[in-house]
């Protein structure tokens, strides 16, 4: 930030780590900045250090404030209504079980038998990635494993 200070830029190269012995500070050259008056409600600039290395140095702690956590359902509300959303599943099975799903019929032949599989794991691990969403993964890495999918 400038903070409306016009006036006559030092422009530097500095190449350096902490890790490097031999550090690179090269002066450039200069720049003439003409700025806009500050307007009253502008923030006014930081009182400027007179050794010219002290930009480098350790900084001030930040300290940080955290925002409350928010508060959490009871244990008992949140099993319920995971109950409440497995219950579909289980009739679903019940379902398939009254119709007579014929299970038999399923093909026992390697040619026939692996494009099926790779259908039904496909679903099973679409599935298996939505498990996965909802415990621990960001939407990102769902995606992309969608994606691959």
């Amino acid at each position: 930030k400038l903070y409306y200070l016009s006036g006559k830029y030092e422009i530097q190269l500095t190449i350096g780590d902490a890790s490097m012995e031999n550090s690179l500070l090269s002066n450039i050259g200069h720049i003439e900045i003409d700025l806009p008056e500050r307007p009253e409600k502008a923030p006014r600039p930081p009182l400027q250090s007179t050794e010219p290395y002290s930009r480098y140095g350790p900084k001030a702690e930040i300290s940080h404030i955290f925002r409350i956590p928010e508060k959490l359902p009871a244990k008992q509300l949140s099993l319920v209504f995971l109950g409440l959303i497995v219950l579909p599943f289980i009739g679903f099975l019940i379902g398939l079980t009254r119709l007579g799903v014929n299970i038999k019929s399923f093909p026992s032949s390697a040619g026939s038998a692996i494009p099926a599989l790779l259908f039904h794991g496909g679903i099973a691990a679409v599935l298996l990635l939505y498990v996965l969403f909802w415990l621990k993964l960001d939407l990102f890495t769902t995606l992309k494993g969608v994606s691959l999918l």
